[in-house]
């Protein structure tokens, strides 16, 4: 057999692409369509009410579309859960930075940025608030979690406005604590209709951070006579 008959080898092919889009970026749009139909069928029928087949008709997607990205509902929702908190946590962030070098006054800016959110959309007040409670996100291990991007910035600015306790400041209670409470008063807004004005709701919350700038004042003031009559 000569070398001019030898068979073909076959070159490599690239994967195949319908309409433009590959096997992965087929499933990550089918993902993307999940995630936004189960934002809306989870926000508007709450998260016990909300089944699979729900979800999938929304999305125009067969079930077995659904176990290609997720295992159960919970992960699901989980999923839906983060991508909310993620986004509501830009918007505080966001307005936080705006603001002077002032406790008050960037905690009142997040506050309002957080309770216009849920204002906004009735549905992301029925996953964050309601149903993070009924399927356990809401509990103090997972708001710790979800708030550790505060902590960060709470603890540096802390830091620089209360030198003295340095190493003193348990974070996680202080802003745990603090998500805890703006939850509770939140979740009892929304079922009263969002009868109050948001600035008279953050008037209600912004109260804790003016006692704990009064407890660190005069426990950064003891600490700092101490060290003072420590180095005589």
């Amino acid at each position: 057999m000569t070398q001019d008959s030898l068979p073909a080898v076959p070159a490599a092919t690239a994967p195949r692409r319908y309409a433009g889009a590959s096997a992965q970026e087929r499933q990550a749009q089918r993902r993307e369509r999940l995630l936004e139909a189960a934002f809306d069928v989870f926000g508007r029928e709450g998260y016990l009410r909300a089944t699979m087949r729900l979800i999938c008709a929304q999305a125009r997607l067969t079930e077995r579309y659904f176990y290609e990205s997720f295992a159960t509902m919970e992960e699901l929702f989980v999923a839906v859960h983060r991508r909310q908190s993620a986004a509501v946590g830009s918007r505080i962030m966001a307005a936080v930075l705006q603001q002077p070098d002032d406790g008050v006054a960037q905690t009142r800016a997040g506050l309002t940025a957080f309770f216009e959110y849920i204002k906004a959309d009735p549905r992301c007040a029925q996953i964050l608030l309601t149903d993070a409670v009924t399927t356990g996100m809401a509990n103090p291990q997972n708001l710790n979690a979800k708030v550790s991007q505060y902590a960060d910035l709470l603890k540096e600015r802390l830091g620089r406005r209360y030198p003295a306790m340095k190493g003193q400041l348990e974070m996680e209670y202080i802003v745990g604590g603090f998500a805890g409470m703006i939850i509770q008063t939140a979740s009892l807004w929304v079922q009263r209709g969002f009868d109050t004005p948001i600035d008279r709701l953050v008037d209600h919350n912004v109260y804790a951070w003016i006692g704990l700038h009064e407890w660190l004042s005069k426990a950064s003031a003891a600490a700092s006579d101490k060290q003072a009559d420590q180095k005589v």
